[in-house]
């Protein structure tokens, strides 16, 4: 074999496993981001002048065929177009393949960010006769290497709680 024909080998044999692992990795993410959660409930903890805080809890659903651990969820909580707090829960816990887990996550809410615009949250609460809120974040994930960041949107309206 002369030296070209070596060369052509070698970088097609690169380029085909090149693209086998990006294809993998792809595969990977896509699995990763095939997740679902819903609030199924919240329990209030605190209430003081300054503070208040619960727990919500939220049950995350894995739809694919790997587990994957969350390592970060950031939320914010906007009640009737204000920003009235946020939730971050910095320790990881592990979704099992095609299962579920209940996850317990806290919210601290200073209720002078809702007394500074009460008038906003009070006229939409009116108008509809309920409350609504939204909670706006990420989720960071990983399984085994691959890592992906997965968007939280989640809207809903106080009355479906009670």
């Amino acid at each position: 074999m002369n030296k070209t024909l070596k060369t052509i080998l070698l970088v097609s044999g690169v380029g085909v496993v090149g693209y086998f692992i990006y294809n993998y990795y792809r595969k990977q993410l896509g699995l990763l981001e095939n997740y679902d959660y819903k609030i199924i409930g919240f329990k209030i903890k605190n209430i003081s002048k300054n503070n208040f805080v619960f727990d919500v809890k939220t049950r995350f659903f894995n739809k694919s065929k790997i587990e994957a651990t969350i390592e970060k969820i950031f939320i914010k909580i906007i009640v009737e177009g204000t920003d009235v707090g946020f939730l971050t829960e910095n320790k990881p816990f592990l979704i099992p393949s095609q299962g579920s887990s209940d996850i317990d996550l806290q919210i601290a809410i200073n209720p002078q960010d809702i007394t500074k615009n009460i008038l906003g949250i009070l006229f939409g609460g009116v108008q509809r006769k309920d409350v609504k809120f939204t909670m706006d974040g990420y989720a960071n994930i990983r399984s085994g290497f691959v890592r992906t960041t997965l968007p939280i949107k989640y809207s809903d309206v106080v009355s479906s709680y009670f």
